[in-house]
């Protein structure tokens, strides 16, 4: 398969549509072999190089489209197969999202996927709460990294939500560390809200997606803490609900709205 590509320009259109033919034709000649062997990790392996392949060797859009269908496959198995694809499938999946966050980090898909299979994927693992606390710290880890190189993605952002929300969430809608208690919630949120600070003063304070994480994340601190927003709370939501008014004037309503739930008037 490589000497296919060797000699050929891999500017030139007819060289990305060889690759990319030539990919899916491996990816679909190993995928009935995955489902009769689902626990088979070197074809896991060969899988995953193959869809490194596809980030090296052609353009970010058309590798993307790559990545993306292979992770509606292997969804689409774990849901009709979950008794025998088990871990291996969701380690599998875990997997290509890594990948494909490495490859690009404005990747909706990645992230979502990301979060749609960390529950089954921890659950499968057997891992005791010491265990998933570290898995947590190191996804909000991940996520600021992110943040730090693209702070205006929306995707990002999302993921964001998506981990603290899992500490903030009433019980049983807590699927990564269920066990952890408010006296760990809070430091973990605090640091995320100081970290959000930062960012806005690293980058111009034109960050929509920043100031409305801190309007969600500031109350939600004050109920883990079991107290009622301070007066610099209010104060910090004021100003923020005031850039917000500036950035994103179409939604007044959800402003005002906002403004009165708080009593910021």
């Amino acid at each position: 398969m490589v000497a296919l590509w060797l000699g050929r320009d891999p500017a030139s259109p007819r060289h990305n549509a060889l690759v990319l033919d030539t990919l899916r034709s491996e990816l679909q000649f190993t995928f009935p072999l995955i489902k009769a062997n689902p626990k088979c990790y070197w074809i896991w392996n060969y899988r995953l190089w193959l869809l490194q392949q596809a980030i090296e060797l052609l353009p970010v859009a058309a590798a993307r489209r790559v990545w993306d269908e292979e992770l509606g496959l292997v969804a689409l198995m774990l849901t009709k197969d979950q008794r025998n694809f088990h871990a291996w499938g969701y380690q599998a999946e875990f997997a290509y999202t890594e990948r494909m966050i490495s490859a690009g980090l404005s990747n909706f898909s990645a992230w979502h996927h990301r979060s749609r299979v960390i529950p089954r994927l921890l659950n499968e693992r057997g891992l005791n709460d010491a265990e998933r606390r570290a898995f947590l710290d190191a996804e909000f880890s991940l996520v600021r990294r992110a943040l730090d190189v693209g702070p205006e993605d929306q995707s990002c952002w999302y993921y964001h939500q998506f981990l603290v929300l899992n500490m903030t969430e009433p019980v049983g809608k807590q699927t990564i560390a269920p066990n952890l208690g408010a006296e760990d919630k809070v430091p973990i949120l605090q640091s995320e809200i100081d970290n959000i600070k930062d960012l806005l003063e690293d980058y111009d304070d034109d960050l929509k997606l920043a100031y409305e994480a801190l309007m969600d994340y500031t109350p939600a601190l004050a109920r883990l803490e079991g107290r009622e927003e301070t007066e610099t709370d209010r104060a910090e939501l004021q100003g923020w609900l005031a850039k917000l008014r500036k950035l994103d004037p179409m939604r007044k309503g959800r402003w005002d709205d906002f403004e009165r739930a708080h009593s910021l008037r």
